[in-house]
């Protein structure tokens, strides 16, 4: 839904964005960031409402507070870049600590000034006609930011691609989008020409569910042996085939290159289940927390065994989660919070800031306790 959000309020007239559920606060604070450069959203319940900024998004009044959405603060400094005047982002505690040089760095080869390659940071644009590199092995992120952020971009501008991508199916998704918009630009495996381009957003488009939220549906079907079959958004098909091959993973490996945001249900269904090892993930110790060795905590303090590696977890099988006789640390990180809130339904157990889970979804912590009564 972000990506629709970015397009449409760069497009010259009004997008419905329709979805079920309730939008969780990485996109509230996008359309935030947005209205504060002048685009429309009138917020209603199964839609959105955007009216793209007129003559394109303005500079804002004030700092970019882009909460705990990685995905806003990346697609936000390369807004900013687009700008000819200074751009302040910042967001909560969490994302201050995430890295960002991969994305400052593109933009500074770019002729860009950037204060800190964490925020709060400062871009004094505009961006210059140059050639930069991107390193792709840490994040999509970056590749997604510049491409949105590609409609007020100079003509000429190009990207160097380096490294091995990971998220694959995110930065795909972002291609699509901006094709379904009217973009030009279309990377192919080593370089990236980005140039200006005029956004004709739909009117009226339709978002499904978050496809990296089915593993926790699995653990909870696991935990209760409700049996019941649990649908995969269509949207990411790499996404979608590293949860088929949950499934039964029988001690086998499990690659999580384009799928690490389901790493820590991933590796408490293998615990339940046949164990393996889950590999193609060092990128994940860059997000909310490092979440390759925070899983295998969160793991230990439910009495279930996993040993961390360079790119992954080894995790053995037939275990069984038990209650923990301390509160579980969650690093505020939402995935790790969900993960150990269908732990802690089954067996019991207090966890720490469950609130986090409204990142992603606001309603999740209230449907899984209606669901265990």
């Amino acid at each position: 839904m972000i990506r629709w959000l970015v397009l449409a309020a760069q497009s010259e007239g009004t997008t419905e964005i329709a979805f079920e559920g309730v939008p969780g606060e990485d996109i509230a604070s996008m359309g935030r960031c947005l209205e504060m450069m002048g685009a429309g959203i009138e917020r209603g319940d199964g839609s959105w409402v955007v009216r793209g900024a007129k003559n394109g998004l303005s500079i804002p009044d004030g700092v970019l507070d882009c909460g705990n959405s990685g995905t806003a603060a990346r697609i936000m400094t390369a807004i900013a870049a687009g700008m000819a005047l200074p751009v302040t982002i910042d967001g909560d505690e969490s994302l201050r600590g995430r890295d960002a040089s991969s994305l400052s760095s593109v933009l500074t080869g770019l002729g860009c000034r950037i204060s800190s390659e964490r925020l709060p940071c400062t871009v004094t644009g505009r961006i210059q006609p140059k050639r930069a590199n991107l390193d792709q092995s840490s994040s999509s992120q970056p590749l997604t930011a510049l491409l949105l952020a590609s409609p007020s971009f100079p003509e000429g501008t190009e990207i160097l691609l380096t490294g091995e991508p990971v998220s694959r199916g995110y930065s795909h998704l972002t291609m699509e989008i901006c094709e379904a918009c009217g973009s030009p630009n279309v990377p192919n495996e080593e370089i990236l020409h980005l140039d200006p381009w005029r956004v004709i957003a739909p009117d009226r488009v339709l978002i499904y569910g978050e496809a990296s939220l089915v593993p926790m549906s699995m653990l909870f079907g696991r935990l209760f042996g409700t049996g019941s079959k649990v649908e995969i958004p269509p949207g990411d098909a790499m996404i979608a085939e590293a949860i088929e091959s949950l499934g039964n993973t029988d001690g086998r490996r499990v690659d999580l290159r384009d799928a690490s945001d389901i790493i820590s249900p991933a590796a408490a269904l293998m615990a339940i289940g046949n164990g393996g090892s889950i590999v193609g993930a060092r990128h994940v110790r860059e997000k909310e927390s490092d979440r390759i060795r925070t899983t295998v905590e969160m793991l230990a303090a439910f009495g279930m065994s996993s040993r961390a590696t360079d790119d992954g977890i080894e995790i053995p099988g037939g275990q069984f989660p038990e209650k923990p006789d301390r509160p579980v640390e969650t690093h505020g990180d939402h995935r790790l919070v969900m993960t150990a809130a269908v732990l802690a339904s089954k067996v019991g157990g207090i966890i720490i800031n469950p609130g986090a889970s409204a990142v992603t979804d606001p309603e999740f912590i209230e449907r899984l306790t209606g669901l265990g009564e």
